[in-house]
């Protein structure tokens, strides 16, 4: 069974098929499109001037060890790879609709975080909706 399979029959995904999902390189480069449109009119939004901006890995790699998805990947997993699978979970989430491009961009226009936090706090979220 896929992990599309597995959501859609169970509603949730367990471990394995959640590690599958974080290390699907396919979803990493949809999930840093989306990650890189949301946080460029998050920015364009709140700052009222138009912006076009890339996320760099250390912030995606940090927020994904802060929310918790660093257990979720092989012992000897780089930087890259870590910002790749917070970009993968973002990806999957939102073609599944579980959650909408508004909700990624209120979590990332919160301005009393660092741009850290603001990851974090949207994985933290898409891992909560995978769950329910």
């Amino acid at each position: 069974m896929s992990d599309e399979e597995s959501v859609e029959a169970e509603g949730v995904l367990d471990d394995q098929h959640l590690a599958g999902v974080l290390t699907d390189h396919g979803l990493a480069q949809f999930g840093d499109a989306l990650l890189n449109f949301a946080f460029s009119l998050a920015l364009t939004e709140t700052t009222g001037h138009p912006r076009g901006t890339k996320v760099s890995d250390k912030t995606l790699a940090d927020a994904a060890v802060r929310a918790g998805l660093r257990k979720y990947l092989p012992r000897r997993t780089g930087r890259g790879d870590v910002a790749n699978s917070l970009e993968a979970l973002l990806g999957f989430v939102w073609l599944k609709k579980l959650l909408t491009l508004e909700e990624i961009l209120n979590c990332l226009k919160t301005e009393s975080f660092t741009h850290v936090q603001n990851f974090a706090q949207l994985a933290e979220l898409a891992l909560a909706r995978l769950k329910r």
